[in-house]
């Protein structure tokens, strides 16, 4: 079969990025179908490595007594992933478009799901980090490639339903996590997290390697200068975030310093570098498209408060001197914010296609910094059934939020940036996802003055985040008029 750029016909081997597209003219309905096969693979991916997200968080406590080690390097297995995910998204991403986002998405998936595995025996907490690391590495190939994957097949006013799905997947995953992860913690331990990971990553990676088609962008020289600094520049922000807030280096001191202007030097250096170069790792031109910068920045003030306070939930029900919950009692007790942000998800998509992102996203950081007061509100003798609204809140909001922001991020990238524009709001949301965690626990050990946490800590850690996200509904006002995704389409068919 001929490639027929106008058709919509699917053609025999590779699908080249830039070439086609089966929303390009006329659709038949095995494009159609196939596009839907295509958010059911990657789905399913993103399933699989979300199974342990929320449910290692709630085994914290646990971890860090059965290795006998301090909360703030027990912290570092939860904030490990995220924040070398974020160090290593944005090179990914770029090389996805460029050697092809099937091949960068089974050999990331297949990374990772190793990596996981490996986790399960991990003898001391030092290997256990080790091990989250490289698996979020090889989560840093994944996701990227999966939202460019979703954007190749979905035409621009459907991908914010089709970002609804898989918005919905990633919290229905943690949430499938949570529910189990508590009773196999108590039953088997937390070791068999991991090991009952594997067999849902294992299907996962045939159904990908079966369904997905090849696609890329442009075969440009590979941007390795950007890509050092980036590296270097976001590994000495997460050194800084590691050994500060709740580490061993003082405020000032002249490790803290050092890295600080080593972190400057490199992030100033790589944006100068990425305006240069032809075809750049992270698309900083597009940052001055005031939809593409919203949409980051909105992924990073909801993650922030989202992650950051589902972590202080967790430590704050499993405290002895305050709540004393089990671990299975955790579980269950924050699996309703999962629940939320999952069934929030798909309507969160039909409804922002309807009336229009901006509004929903903006409902949605409102929800989220009402939650963080809520929580910051309840007292030490507070029932459960005060827990929960802030919970849910929690949930809705996020769910408003997530799907908006990635569809106005890809929407406002060229076909070539696809995978770069995932991994730019994919690092929008790791870096939020592990400042919030770093941020609002070093509010509370701040707050704590040598000894237990106290409410009051907790909640000084909540408010911490409601701050942030009062930030982020400055930036959901950015992501554009209702209409807009109907005025870019217009404008392409025009050819403006």
């Amino acid at each position: 079969m001929k490639r027929v750029a106008s058709s919509g016909l699917v053609p025999d081997g590779e699908l080249e990025g830039g070439s086609w597209r089966p929303w390009g003219g006329e659709e038949r309905d095995g494009a159609i179908a196939y596009r839907w096969w295509v958010l059911v693979a990657v789905c399913a991916g993103l399933f699989a490595t979300g199974l342990t997200v929320t449910a290692l968080t709630t085994a914290v406590p646990f971890i860090q007594r059965n290795f006998g080690t301090s909360i703030a390097a027990i912290t570092w297995v939860v904030s490990a992933p995220f924040l070398f995910r974020a160090i290593f998204v944005p090179a990914f991403g770029k090389v996805a478009d460029r050697s092809g986002r099937r091949r960068v998405w089974c050999i990331g998936f297949a990374v990772s799901a190793t990596a996981s595995l490996a986790c399960g025996f991990a003898p001391s907490v030092g290997w256990l980090i080790l091990f989250r690391a490289v698996a979020a590495i090889g989560g840093a190939a994944v996701v990227p490639s999966s939202l460019a994957l979703i954007a190749v097949v979905f035409p621009p006013e459907e991908r914010v339903k089709a970002y609804g799905w898989w918005s919905a997947t990633a919290a229905g995953s943690p949430l499938v996590g949570v529910v189990l992860g508590g009773l196999v913690i108590e039953a088997f331990g937390w070791r068999w997290l991991f090991f009952g990971q594997f067999p849902f990553a294992l299907v996962a990676l045939v159904l990908g390697w079966l369904v997905l088609r090849e696609s890329r962008g442009e075969r440009a020289r590979f941007d390795l200068g950007g890509t050092i600094l980036s590296v270097v520049g976001l590994g000495s922000v997460i050194l800084l975030l590691n050994r500060g807030p709740v580490g061993t280096w003082a405020w000032g001191s002249a490790p803290m310093v050092g890295v600080a202007l080593l972190a400057v030097t490199c992030l100033v250096a790589f944006v100068a570098v990425e305006l240069r170069v032809a075809s750049p790792i992270v698309p900083v031109r597009l940052f001055r498209r005031r939809p593409f910068t919203a949409g980051v920045a909105a992924s990073f003030c909801g993650n922030f408060a989202y992650m950051g306070g589902f972590f202080i939930t967790s430590l704050m029900l499993a405290e002895p001197g305050l709540f004393g919950y089990s671990a299975a009692m955790v579980a269950w007790a924050v699996a309703p914010r999962a629940v939320a942000l999952a069934a929030m998800g798909p309507g969160a998509g039909y409804l922002a296609a309807r009336f229009g992102g901006r509004r929903m996203a903006t409902t949605g950081m409102v929800a989220v910094a009402a939650s963080m007061v809520m929580l910051a509100a309840l007292t030490p003798d507070a029932s459960y059934w005060w827990i929960l609204p802030g919970l849910l809140v929690s949930g809705v909001g996020l769910g408003l939020i997530g799907p908006p922001a990635v569809a106005a991020v890809t929407n406002e990238a060229p076909d070539d940036d696809l995978g770069a524009a995932g991994a730019a709001v994919n690092l929008g949301a790791a870096f939020g996802t592990s400042m919030g965690i770093a941020t609002m626990q070093a509010v509370l050990v701040g707050s704590s003055v040598g000894g237990p946490p106290t409410m009051a800590a907790f909640s000084a850690a909540f408010l911490a985040g409601a701050v942030v996200t009062v930030l982020g509904i400055g930036a959901t006002l950015g992501l554009g008029p209702p209409n807009r995704v109907g005025r870019v389409l217009r404008a392409r068919r025009r050819g403006g």
